[in-house]
C-alpha cells in the first residue's frame, strides 16, 4: 500500500490528524488530498471514477497549483491516470500531467512518489507528447538519484513504466537491476518478475540480476507464483538470453501444480513460445522440462479447445509445438512430444483459425500452415475453402516470396501425403487406365516400395 493510501486510511479513524502530523504530513497537505479525492470520487461510494472526474481533478489541481507537494502531485497524477479513458478527451491533459510530474520531482519526492508518477505517466502515454520530454527526463534523473532507497514495488513500477514508454532509460534500468540483484529475497515474486520483464522489454541485459533471479527462483521453488508470473518470466528470459540457466524444472512443476487450465490464452501461448525458445538452446534437465511443459500445454488445448484464442495466441502455440517436434527430430533428442497429444492440439488450433482466417496476416498464415503440414494435421476439407477465399482477396498481395513458397510447399506436402498414405483416402482418377493390372497379379516390389514411402518434411 502506498504512503498516500496509508494516510487516507488513518484519516478515517479517530485522532487521525494527530497521527498524520507526527508522520510529517501537514493539515494543508491533508486538505489538498481530501479535495483531490472528493473531486475524483465525489459522493460515489463504489470508488469508481465517472466521465467527469478528469475535469474536476484538473480544476482542483489549478486551485492548489502553487501549494502542491510531491505527495499530492503524484496523487493527482494517479487519479488522472485512472479517470482518463482516452488521453485525447482533453487536449490539455498531457500538458497538465507534465507539470504535475515536474511538481512531483521538485517537491522533495520520496521513492514511492516517483514510482506513482512513473506509473501514471506510462498510463497517460506522456511519451507521445512533446511537451512532456523535459518532465520525463527530470523523472528519470530523480529516480536514478534515489534508486538505492527503493523497495521492490517502487523498482518494479518505475522499471515497468519506463520500459512501457520505450524511453532511452538504459542507465536507469541497469542501476535498478544492480540494486535489486542484492536484495531479491526481500521482493515479492511479482516485483522480481515485472523487473525482469522490463529489462527484456527494453533489451537491457544484466547478468548479475539474471543469476540472482534464477537463484531466488530455485530457493523459493516459485511457490507463490501465478500463471502470469510464469509466462512473463519465461518470456523475459527467452528474449534476454542471459548466461544464467533458467530453472525450467521449477517452473514446470509450479505450472503443473497450478494446472494449465488456469492459464489464460495469452499466458499459455507465451509460455509455450518461451519454453520452446529456451529449450532449443538447453541441455539435459532443461529439455526434459520443456517437453513436460509443452506436452501439458498441448493436452490442455486438446481438452479445453481454443475458442478464446486470438490469432497471435494460435500462431505462438502452433509454431512452438511444430518447431519443437522438428528440432527434436533433427537433433536426435528423445524429448519429442507424443503424437496423440501434439497432433490433436494442432488440429484444434487449426480449426479455431479456420473460422476466421482474414484476421491473420500473410506471414502468420504461412507459419500456421507450415506448422500444421509439418505434423500432418492440415485438413484440406476444413481449411481449403477459407484459404481459397483468403488468397482470392487482397491478402494475396501481402505474401512475400518466402511466405508464398512455404505456403505452397505445405499444401503440396499434405496433398502428397493424402495420395500416398492411406488407400481409403486416395483420390480417384476419372481417366481410364492405359495399362490396368490384371486381377490377381501380384504387386511388384518397386510399386510396393513406392506405396509405403513417406515424403520428407518441408522446410519452414
Amino acid at each position: 500500500m502506498s504512503r498516500i493510501s496509508k494516510h487516507l486510511s488513518l484519516a478515517c479513524e479517530a485522532g487521525a490528524t494527530y497521527r498524520l502530523l507526527n508522520q510529517g504530513v501537514s493539515k494543508l497537505e491533508l486538505q489538498i488530498q481530501s479535495d483531490l479525492l472528493g473531486a475524483a470520487f465525489g459522493n460515489n461510494a463504489t470508488s469508481v471514477l465517472d466521465a467527469g472526474a478528469t475535469s474536476r481533478i484538473l480544476r482542483t489541481v489549478h486551485a492548489w497549483k502553487d501549494k502542491l507537494g510531491a505527495v499530492n502531485a503524484s496523487t493527482a497524477l494517479h487519479l488522472l491516470a485512472q479517470s482518463s479513458q482516452s488521453t485525447d478527451a482533453l487536449p490539455r491533459l498531457h500538458q497538465e500531467s507534465a507539470e504535475l510530474v515536474l511538481s512531483t520531482v521538485g517537491g522533495n519526492a520520496q521513492p514511492r512518489d516517483l514510482a506513482i508518477a512513473s506509473w501514471a505517466a506510462a498510463k497517460l502515454r506522456l511519451e507521445r507528447a512533446g511537451c512532456a520530454d523535459t518532465a520525463l527526463q527530470a523523472l528519470n534523473i530523480a529516480a536514478l538519484a534515489c534508486a538505492a532507497r527503493m523497495d521492490g514495488q517502487d523498482m518494479a513500477n518505475i522499471a515497468w513504466a519506463f520500459a512501457t514508454m520505450q524511453l532511452q532509460a538504459e542507465e536507469l534500468l541497469t542501476v535498478l537491476a544492480e540494486e535489486a540483484s542484492t536484495k531479491l529475497q526481500q521482493f515479492e515474486p511479482k516485483h522480481m518478475v515485472v523487473l525482469t520483464w522490463a529489462l527484456a522489454k527494453a533489451k537491457v541485459r544484466s547478468e548479475d540480476f539474471c543469476w540472482a533471479a534464477a537463484s531466488e527462483t530455485q530457493r523459493s521453488k516459485a511457490s507463490k507464483w501465478m500463471p502470469q508470473d510464469i509466462s512473463n518470466f519465461l518470456w523475459a528470459n527467452a528474449v534476454l538470453r542471459c548466461e544464467a540457466p533458467v530453472p525450467m524444472e521449477i517452473l514446470a512443476a509450479r505450472a503443473a501444480d497450478l494446472h494449465w487450465k488456469q492459464f489464460r490464452p495469452q499466458e499459455l501461448s507465451i509460455s509455450m513460445w518461451a519454453a520452446y525458445t529456451l529449450g532449443v538452446h538447453g541441455r539435459g534437465p532443461t529439455t526434459r522440462a520443456v517437453k513436460r511443459m509443452l506436452q501439458h500445454a498441448a493436452r490442455e488445448i486438446r481438452t479445453s479447445g481454443a475458442q478464446d484464442f486470438e490469432p497471435r495466441h494460435i500462431i505462438n502455440a502452433a509454431w512452438s509445438l511444430a518447431r519443437w517436434q522438428r528440432h527434436c527430430r533433427l537433433m536426435g533428442w528423445p524429448q519429442e512430444l507424443k503424437p496423440y497429444v501434439c497432433r490433436p492440439a494442432l488440429r484444434v488450433l487449426l480449426g479455431a483459425a479456420a473460422r476466421d482466417l482474414k484476421k491473420f496476416a500473410a506471414r502468420e498464415l504461412s507459419r500456421l500452415m507450415w506448422a500444421g503440414a509439418s505434423q500432418s494435421c492440415l485438413k484440406l476439407r476444413e481449411l481449403g475453402p477459407p484459404l481459397l477465399q483468403y488468397v482470392r482477396t487482397s491478402h494475396a498481395a501481402e505474401f512475400d516470396a518466402d511466405d508464398l513458397v512455404s505456403l505452397v510447399n505445405s499444401l503440396a506436402w499434405m496433398l502428397e501425403r493424402l495420395v500416398w498414405e492411406a488407400p481409403g483416402r486416395r483420390t480417384k482418377s476419372m481417366l481410364p487406365q492405359l495399362c490396368p493390372r490384371m486381377p490377381g497379379t501380384p504387386m511388384s516390389d518397386t510399386a510396393r516400395h513406392l506405396q509405403g514411402r513417406r515424403p520428407a518434411a518441408p522446410s519452414p
